[in-house]
Protein backbone atom coordinates (compact mmCIF):
# COMPACT_ATOMS: atom_id res chain seq x y z
CA UNK A 1 0.00 0.00 0.00
CA UNK A 2 1.39 3.29 -0.94
CA UNK A 3 1.17 6.34 1.69
CA UNK A 4 1.05 9.92 0.27
CA UNK A 5 1.86 11.19 3.77
CA UNK A 6 3.86 14.10 2.40
CA UNK A 7 1.50 15.91 -0.18
CA UNK A 8 -1.39 15.41 2.27
CA UNK A 9 1.17 16.98 4.99
CA UNK A 10 2.22 19.46 2.93
CA UNK A 11 -1.31 20.38 2.14
CA UNK A 12 -1.89 20.50 5.94
CA UNK A 13 0.70 22.78 6.61
CA UNK A 14 -0.42 25.10 3.81
CA UNK A 15 -3.97 24.94 4.63
CA UNK A 16 -2.52 25.70 8.46
CA UNK A 17 -0.08 28.58 7.46
CA UNK A 18 -3.28 30.55 5.13
CA UNK A 19 -5.55 30.00 8.50
CA UNK A 20 -2.52 32.17 10.94
CA UNK A 21 -2.01 34.40 8.30
CA UNK A 22 -5.76 35.68 8.12
CA UNK A 23 -6.25 35.11 11.99
CA UNK A 24 -5.34 38.76 12.84
CA UNK A 25 -8.05 39.94 10.21
CA UNK A 26 -11.11 37.91 11.07
CA UNK A 27 -10.77 39.14 14.65
CA UNK A 28 -14.03 40.94 16.38
CA UNK A 29 -14.10 44.69 15.93
CA UNK A 30 -12.63 47.22 19.18
CA UNK A 31 -14.73 48.48 21.49
CA UNK A 32 -13.16 51.43 24.03
CA UNK A 33 -15.23 51.87 26.94
CA UNK A 34 -14.25 54.69 29.17
CA UNK A 35 -15.58 52.44 32.61
CA UNK A 36 -13.44 49.93 31.96
CA UNK A 37 -10.30 51.10 29.86
CA UNK A 38 -10.43 54.34 31.58
CA UNK A 39 -11.00 58.14 31.09
CA UNK A 40 -10.89 60.02 27.86
CA UNK A 41 -9.08 63.25 28.74
CA UNK A 42 -9.95 66.94 27.37
CA UNK A 43 -9.36 67.09 23.55
CA UNK A 44 -5.84 68.99 23.76
CA UNK A 45 -4.42 65.70 25.43
CA UNK A 46 -6.16 63.36 23.39
CA UNK A 47 -4.76 60.32 22.65
CA UNK A 48 -5.12 57.19 19.76
CA UNK A 49 -7.59 54.92 20.03
CA UNK A 50 -6.69 51.40 18.24
CA UNK A 51 -10.06 51.52 15.82
CA UNK A 52 -9.80 49.41 12.47
CA UNK A 53 -10.83 46.82 10.07
CA UNK A 54 -12.40 44.30 10.71
CA UNK A 55 -16.12 45.81 12.37
CA UNK A 56 -17.85 46.49 14.36
CA UNK A 57 -15.47 49.34 16.31
CA UNK A 58 -17.72 51.07 19.43
CA UNK A 59 -17.25 54.06 21.70
CA UNK A 60 -18.91 54.38 24.72
CA UNK A 61 -18.52 57.52 27.23
CA UNK A 62 -19.86 59.81 29.48
CA UNK A 63 -18.45 63.41 29.27
CA UNK A 64 -17.61 64.11 32.69
CA UNK A 65 -15.19 66.80 31.94
CA UNK A 66 -17.35 69.18 29.86
CA UNK A 67 -15.01 67.84 26.68
CA UNK A 68 -14.05 64.38 26.03
CA UNK A 69 -11.55 64.04 22.90
CA UNK A 70 -9.60 60.95 21.27
CA UNK A 71 -8.01 60.29 17.76
CA UNK A 72 -8.70 57.64 15.47
CA UNK A 73 -6.45 56.75 13.08
CA UNK A 74 -7.31 55.39 9.92
CA UNK A 75 -4.15 52.96 8.18
CA UNK A 76 -3.35 52.66 4.68
CA UNK A 77 -5.89 50.46 2.86
CA UNK A 78 -8.46 51.34 5.51
CA UNK A 79 -11.42 53.49 4.85
CA UNK A 80 -14.02 55.62 7.75
CA UNK A 81 -17.15 54.83 6.45
CA UNK A 82 -19.12 56.06 8.83
CA UNK A 83 -19.51 57.38 12.62
CA UNK A 84 -23.10 56.58 13.95
CA UNK A 85 -24.91 57.87 17.29
CA UNK A 86 -26.16 54.30 18.76
CA UNK A 87 -26.58 55.72 22.24
CA UNK A 88 -27.29 59.29 23.91
CA UNK A 89 -28.98 59.46 27.53
CA UNK A 90 -30.36 61.68 29.10
CA UNK A 91 -33.01 61.53 26.08
CA UNK A 92 -34.28 64.71 26.52
CA UNK A 93 -35.02 67.60 23.65
CA UNK A 94 -33.78 70.19 25.75
CA UNK A 95 -30.52 68.92 26.49
CA UNK A 96 -27.50 70.30 23.60
CA UNK A 97 -24.46 69.08 22.97
CA UNK A 98 -21.68 69.87 20.31
CA UNK A 99 -19.49 67.82 18.26
CA UNK A 100 -16.51 68.68 16.56
CA UNK A 101 -14.93 66.26 13.80
CA UNK A 102 -11.35 67.22 12.69
CA UNK A 103 -8.82 66.77 9.82
CA UNK A 104 -5.81 65.87 11.69
CA UNK A 105 -4.70 65.04 15.52
CA UNK A 106 -5.42 68.30 17.07
CA UNK A 107 -7.59 71.45 17.75
CA UNK A 108 -5.60 73.29 15.36
CA UNK A 109 -6.44 71.20 12.53
CA UNK A 110 -8.90 72.00 9.77
CA UNK A 111 -12.71 71.43 10.82
CA UNK A 112 -14.20 68.75 9.22
CA UNK A 113 -17.81 68.78 10.45
CA UNK A 114 -19.53 70.47 13.48
CA UNK A 115 -23.18 69.07 14.73
CA UNK A 116 -24.95 71.47 17.18
CA UNK A 117 -27.88 69.22 18.55
CA UNK A 118 -30.54 68.79 20.59
CA UNK A 119 -30.30 65.18 21.92
CA UNK A 120 -34.01 63.86 22.36
CA UNK A 121 -34.08 60.62 20.21
CA UNK A 122 -34.07 62.03 17.24
CA UNK A 123 -30.47 61.71 16.57
CA UNK A 124 -29.91 58.08 17.33
CA UNK A 125 -29.09 56.09 14.29
CA UNK A 126 -27.36 59.54 12.31
CA UNK A 127 -24.24 58.79 10.94
CA UNK A 128 -22.37 62.24 12.04
CA UNK A 129 -20.20 61.75 8.64
CA UNK A 130 -23.66 62.05 6.36
CA UNK A 131 -25.03 64.76 8.99
CA UNK A 132 -21.82 66.31 8.27
CA UNK A 133 -21.56 66.06 4.44
CA UNK A 134 -18.11 64.22 5.05
CA UNK A 135 -17.31 61.74 2.31
CA UNK A 136 -15.52 58.47 3.17
CA UNK A 137 -11.95 59.29 4.80
CA UNK A 138 -8.86 57.77 4.21
CA UNK A 139 -5.24 57.29 5.83
CA UNK A 140 -4.69 59.75 8.42
CA UNK A 141 -5.31 60.79 11.64
CA UNK A 142 -8.84 62.56 12.93
CA UNK A 143 -9.56 64.18 16.10
CA UNK A 144 -13.17 63.68 17.71
CA UNK A 145 -14.54 66.57 20.17
CA UNK A 146 -17.41 66.20 22.14
CA UNK A 147 -18.62 68.49 25.14
CA UNK A 148 -22.19 69.06 26.50
CA UNK A 149 -23.72 72.53 27.14
CA UNK A 150 -25.47 71.69 30.46
CA UNK A 151 -25.84 68.93 32.93
CA UNK A 152 -26.16 66.37 33.81
CA UNK A 153 -23.51 64.58 31.92
CA UNK A 154 -24.43 62.44 28.64
CA UNK A 155 -23.58 58.82 28.18
CA UNK A 156 -22.83 58.45 24.53
CA UNK A 157 -22.37 55.31 21.99
CA UNK A 158 -20.71 55.83 18.79
CA UNK A 159 -20.46 52.76 16.29
CA UNK A 160 -17.57 53.87 13.82
CA UNK A 161 -17.41 51.12 10.87
CA UNK A 162 -14.03 51.20 9.02
CA UNK A 163 -13.16 49.05 5.99
CA UNK A 164 -10.17 47.67 4.69
CA UNK A 165 -8.69 45.20 2.37
CA UNK A 166 -8.97 41.89 4.04
CA UNK A 167 -6.07 38.74 2.69
CA UNK A 168 -9.26 37.11 1.16
CA UNK A 169 -10.50 40.18 -1.17
CA UNK A 170 -6.59 40.41 -2.10
CA UNK A 171 -5.78 37.15 -2.71
CA UNK A 172 -6.86 35.09 -6.27
CA UNK A 173 -7.95 31.62 -6.56
CA UNK A 174 -4.56 31.09 -8.37
CA UNK A 175 -2.79 32.41 -5.35
CA UNK A 176 -4.50 29.79 -3.33
CA UNK A 177 -3.77 27.52 -5.46
CA UNK A 178 -0.34 27.37 -5.78
CA UNK A 179 -0.05 27.17 -2.28
CA UNK A 180 -1.60 23.43 -2.30
CA UNK A 181 1.15 22.85 -5.39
Amino acid sequence: MKRCSGGIGFMVLAVLCLLVWCAPFAQAGFVYDEAVDGDLPHPNSAFMIPFGAPNPNTIRFTVDLSSDGWILQVDPGESLKSFTLTTFTPSDPAYTATFHMYDGPSQSDRVLGTAYASFGNGLLGIDFMEHFGIATLGPGQYLFNFWHDNSPDPTTEFDINITGVSPVETATWGTIKRLYR
